[in-house]
């Protein structure tokens, strides 16, 4: 049974049990007030001939018993006429009482009379409940009825707001959120299946590049072009190590911030030069922090290199190491064009990228590793340039 029909059948049930409990009491009560009436009309026809003797004879009895619908009325002597059903007295003199019977007929038609407005407004109750209970459950059906359409339609799109209030707007939020976490987990698990293939692929040519090159600049007379070049191997490797250790634990050592910045700016140094990129740094003392330094260098290198690629005429980058809200906190800023209006929101998601020659990996994985060290990552826009920054505890 659907939703529509429950709610319609729950309003349903309430009304029919609160109107059997209504009228088991209305009847017990309305054959109480019926019979009051009739004694206290009987009462009153007693007063009327107490006042006036003269007018107790069959003329004036009969015209009482027609005037109150009576079977019967007369006077007697006090209690020779047996109490019974239907039959009511009440006393004219200190011997003598009215008696008046009225039929069986005549009052159940007086309590039909008097139960008749009850079943009307019982009916039109009824018709009214129907009518109000179908309303709501249309509008409180209707909405979860579209919600599990577009459900059924999950992970394929994302859901959209169906209406019914505050409550089910939180329900497809919350939809939408586990939405985007599913295809960002689907997307980085994709992702490091990818990076792992091609790190296996390039590790060992790069073992074998490196060992060539060291034995070369043994014999060189000018061993800085092949320190240059052993430079960028390990860059490389740096690379294919963090891209097969996607999924691999961390391995943490407490280092200091501004040192391993350093390290990885002197393995820039060249390409920097070459990019006519001047470094600015700005660096504070800061408590130590628990970071795996490979990993790290890693999002310090894609920081960096994305800040001296938004400028391809060169220009200064500020690389900073501060301490904000109790955590050490890296920032890198360019002058570059900024980060577009249309991108801001996926700029760390994987494969979403303005570069021509690019993936869409850097921040994707910047932002895995940031987060598995407990960290946070951003930007903030300015008026000229972004600013990249990376916050980590230091407890």
């Amino acid at each position: 049974m659907g939703i529509r029909r429950r709610l319609l059948f729950s309003f349903l049930i309430l009304f029919v049990a609160t109107i059997v409990a209504t009228v088991s009491s209305s009847i017990f009560l309305i054959a109480r007030a019926v019979e009051h009436r009739l004694a206290e009309q009987t009462r009153n026809f007693a007063g009327l001939f107490r006042g006036y003797p003269g007018m107790i004879n069959e003329l004036f009895l009969d015209r009482a018993r027609r005037a109150a619908g009576a079977e019967s009325a007369s006077v007697e002597p006090l209690g020779k006429v047996p109490a019974g059903p239907g039959v009511f007295r009440a006393p004219v003199s200190a011997d003598l009482e009215l008696v008046m019977a009225y039929s069986p007929g005549v009052i159940s038609r007086e309590k039909a009379d008097a139960m008749r407005p009850f079943v009307i407004m019982a009916v039109a109750g009824l018709a009214l409940v129907v009518v109000l209970g179908y309303l709501t459950a249309q509008t409180i059906a209707r909405p979860l009825e579209r919600l599990a359409e577009q459900a059924k339609a999950m992970p394929a799109t994302d859901v959209k707001r169906v209406g019914g209030g505050a409550e089910l707007d939180h329900l497809v939020d919350a939809m939408n959120r586990m939405l985007a976490e599913v295809r960002r987990a689907e997307r980085l698990a994709v992702m490091g299946r990818m990076a792992a293939g091609v790190a296996h692929e390039i590790r060992n040519p790069l073992s074998s590049m490196k060992m060539t090159v060291q034995m070369l600049r043994e014999t060189a007379q000018d061993a800085e072009p092949y320190n240059m070049i052993l430079r960028e191997i390990e860059r490389l490797e740096l690379t294919a190590a963090e891209l097969v250790g996607v999924s691999q634990p961390l391995r943490k050592e407490r280092v200091g911030l501004d040192k391993v910045v350093d390290e990885v700016l002197e393995l820039m140094r060249r390409q920097l030069e070459h990019l006519s990129i001047r470094v600015e740094k700005r660096f504070a003392p800061v408590p130590a922090v628990d970071v795996d330094v490979a990993r790290f260098k890693r999002c310090v290198m894609n920081l960096v290199l994305n800040g001296a690629q938004a400028m391809p005429s060169g220009g200064p980058l500020r690389v900073g190491v501060s301490e904000r809200n109790g955590r050490v906190l890296l920032e890198v800023s360019d002058e570059g064009p900024g980060v577009p209006a249309d991108v801001r929101d996926r700029v760390f998601e994987p494969f979403v990228t303005t570069k021509q020659d690019g993936v869409g990996l850097g921040l994707s994985l910047t932002r895995r590793i940031v987060e598995d060290h407990g960290g946070a990552i951003g930007f903030d826009p300015a008026e000229r340039g972004t600013t990249f920054w990376i916050e980590l505890p230091h407890g």
